[in-house]
């Protein structure tokens, strides 16, 4: 009888643990909807009609570069009937030209040359419209990445074009040749006939935005909801440049050190002082803090935990482009070249060690010297002499 109630409070003890383990899983849902809300705001400025029955809490933000994900028959079937021209292919930007952007001086330097840019995610991103050629692109300025993507322009309009208007709102702005860029193709679904033209080439629903293959796929049929998913799009281009960003520095590293390296394994003398390898020490530390620590590269950021169909597109983006498997790569880089600079700072303080032996042995000699020196005054000179 006492086994039966023992186990009746242990049943309904794991019942009252659930409830309170989904209230409180509730809550934090919650607020974290609070937290992040996307600019409402800014939809209402950019599509007032759409924007008015739109219901989103999210928040899209951060990181392009190298693809080499393999794409299926089918995507490449795909994507060569819709390039072919049954629907318009455009080029998505993306390019990272500094750690972070100050988006409130983007903003007033936007403002002053003529556009009219909103935030789209308070303290993430900033977009406008950019008018070329008859076509309106979406530019957004994604500040903690330092980064600027460009729906529907080249690289070339880009850095002539859209870089130099908030080139003062860099912040730990990049040298030139050290910017990072990546392009990538897509179209957008602007009517339920492209919708269907889209359903009949690929085997996704295109009820969402998506990428297939190297494509990236719109669903602008409610272009406010289009504008987020670019954004989200753009988090996950922008995470790969600026991951390419810091592969470049490490890359940079790595050729420096190569030299030592070679020197080290034929026994020659490194040269090399304390100094430099500290400061080579302290590189490493701050790649691998840029990636590891300083920012969101190696997580999925807390905003999109709010909005599934955000989320979805983000790690979708990052899938397609290699993210985790380029940050495992780059942190093993990281672990052999800070094991290397262990190394040239132990040949260095073992030089360091014998140098010092070395002076106590000669200092030890010259107190040898004086001692016999005295001795001989002592000994010799003061003894008596024979007549």
């Amino acid at each position: 009888m006492s086994k039966v109630l023992i186990e009746n409070a242990f049943a309904t003890f794991r019942c009252l643990k659930g409830t309170l383990d989904f209230v409180a899983h509730r809550r934090f849902w919650a607020s974290s909807r609070q937290n992040f809300q996307i600019n409402q705001t800014a939809l209402d400025k950019l599509y007032p009609r759409q924007a008015k029955s739109l219901k989103v809490s999210s928040n899209p933000a951060k990181n392009l570069r190298r693809r080499s994900a393999p794409l299926s028959s089918h995507s490449n079937d795909g994507n060569f009937k819709l390039s072919d021209g049954i629907l318009s292919t455009r080029e998505c930007t993306t390019t990272t030209t500094s750690e972070f952007y100050d988006l409130e001086r983007a903003i007033s330097l936007l403002s002053s040359s003529g556009y009219h840019p909103v935030t789209l995610v308070p303290d993430e991103i900033v977009t406008f419209k950019y008018l070329y050629n008859g076509f309106r692109s979406d530019i957004m300025v994604l500040g903690n990445c330092g980064t600027v993507v460009a729906w529907g322009l080249e690289e070339t309009l880009v850095m002539k074009n859209i870089l130099p208007l908030i080139r003062d709102a860099r912040i730990n702005a990049l040298p030139e040749p050290q910017f990072e860029s990546e392009d990538l193709d897509y179209i957008e679904i602007e009517s339920p006939l492209d919708l269907e033209k889209v359903q009949s080439l690929t085997s996704k629903s295109a009820e969402e935005s998506f990428i297939d293959g190297d494509l990236i796929i719109v669903n602008n049929l409610d272009p406010a909801m289009g504008l987020l998913d670019k954004a989200a799009f753009s988090s996950g281009m922008s995470r790969s440049t600026r991951l390419a960003v810091l592969e470049e520095l490490l890359k940079t590293h790595i050729d420096k050190s190569r030299k030592f390296t070679e020197l080290l394994s034929t026994g020659k003398k490194l040269n090399l002082t304390e100094p430099e390898v500290l400061k080579s020490t302290g590189s490493l530390f701050l790649i691998r803090g840029k990636l590891n620590l300083y920012s969101e590269l190696i997580e999925t950021p807390d905003l999109y935990w709010s909005e599934p169909r955000l989320e979805r597109i983000y790690k979708q983006m990052s899938r397609s482009l290699d993210i985790q498997p380029r940050i495992s790569i780059l942190n093993s880089k990281l672990d052999f070249a800070a094991e290397e600079s262990r190394a040239f700072m132990a040949v260095l303080s073992e030089r360091k060690s014998t140098y010092l032996e070395w002076i106590i042995i000669y200092l030890i000699t010259i107190e040898v010297c004086f001692e016999l020196h005295h001795y001989y005054e002592r000994y010799w000179l003061d003894r008596p002499r024979e007549t």
